[in-house]
């Protein structure tokens, strides 16, 4: 993965973070890098700002402004249409995983090995970490993947971590339209039911701490949109089995 890897971060009001995102990614993949390609989500600090000053120190690093509506899925499908046709694989994450970007080493070698197309960071599986992870989170996260596993068969631990590292044609290829947190479930459960080879590599997920800005995911309004990526994902199913 020598200069293929294009990484797509979403941020809105990370003004705290995406430094510390860019600088750590940079400095422990370099070589593998292609591009950093952030999408500012309608912020109202100073995230733009903060990344126009590392564009002016390497030029692997992208800015793309998105404006109103904002939107995890909308935004994260603007940056997959963003991505440099050069790259061979594409790797997402949230702005606030600072301290997972020495994970990011376990993912790419899931995905380089023999028949695999990808890798998502799984908080569930065995070696896997959560600290601080709110309790109705989790209850609904579990509640989530039972559905998961009884309607569409899939037996992943962790399919909604937006920590994944992809062959670059699952992020062309599929189609992908949830415009809110929900995009990340979709991007665990469409690869799979297109038939792709997805591993699962534990990773680590940590709340964020004082000075690293705040959540914006809130778990009633969203819910619901959850549940609509299985109806979707169903509706994909059935029409290959009949293609």
């Amino acid at each position: 993965m020598k200069g293929n890897l294009s990484a797509v971060l979403i941020a809105h009001d990370e003004e705290e973070n995406i430094g510390r995102m860019i600088e750590g990614l940079l400095g422990d993949y370099r070589d593998e890098l292609l591009e950093i390609i952030v999408v500012n989500d309608s912020s109202t600090d100073r995230t733009s700002e903060v990344v126009r000053t590392w564009m002016g120190r390497d030029s692997k690093v992208r800015l793309i402004e998105k404006g109103l509506p904002s939107g995890v899925g909308l935004a994260l499908r603007t940056g997959f249409k963003n991505v440099n046709p050069k790259a061979d694989y594409v790797l997402t994450m949230d702005s606030d995983f600072v301290e997972n970007i020495k994970e990011v080493r376990s993912l790419i070698r899931a995905a380089e090995a023999e028949g695999r197309d990808g890798a998502i960071g799984s908080r569930y599986m065995e070696g896997g970490r959560l600290v601080n992870y709110p309790l109705m989170k989790k209850i609904m996260n579990r509640s989530f993947h039972f559905i998961v596993r009884a309607l569409l068969r899939l037996g992943q631990k962790d399919l909604t971590n937006n920590f994944k590292l992809y062959r670059a044609e699952i992020i062309r290829k599929i189609p992908w339209r949830s415009d809110d947190f929900a995009i990340n479930a979709e991007t665990g459960i469409l690869p799979i039911i297109f038939g792709y080879n997805i591993a699962e590599v534990p990773v680590s997920w940590i709340q964020r701490k004082a000075g690293m800005g705040r959540s914006k995911f809130r778990l009633f309004k969203v819910g619901w949109n959850y549940i609509k990526v299985i109806g979707y994902a169903l509706r994909l199913s059935a029409r290959k089995q009949t293609s």
